[in-house]
């Protein structure tokens, strides 16, 4: 049962990296004047190394399934807690 277990663990993390992997990214862009955009591209874009709008949608993918991971791990956390 070990197995089962860890594969539903798997599975938990990889379906709310892809909804934070597709939701934060777009949430940003919605809101973000172009100015802004602008702005935040030209912060992410490694000294002008890569395109700024290329580095800024890498820079928001990387957030979000860094963030997706802690909210998994403090929701697990939680929940032992709770249980």
């Amino acid at each position: 049962m070990g197995a089962r277990k860890k594969m539903k663990k798997i599975l938990i993390y990889i379906a709310t990296v892809i909804v934070f992997f597709v939701f934060i990214p777009d949430f940003f862009l919605r809101i973000l004047t172009s100015e802004q955009l602008a702005r935040a591209s030209d912060f992410t874009s490694l000294g002008g190394m890569l395109n700024p709008f290329l580095s800024l949608l890498i820079f928001l993918g990387l957030f979000s399934i860094i963030l997706a991971l802690i909210t998994v791990a403090v929701v697990g956390k939680i929940y032992r807690l709770r249980s």
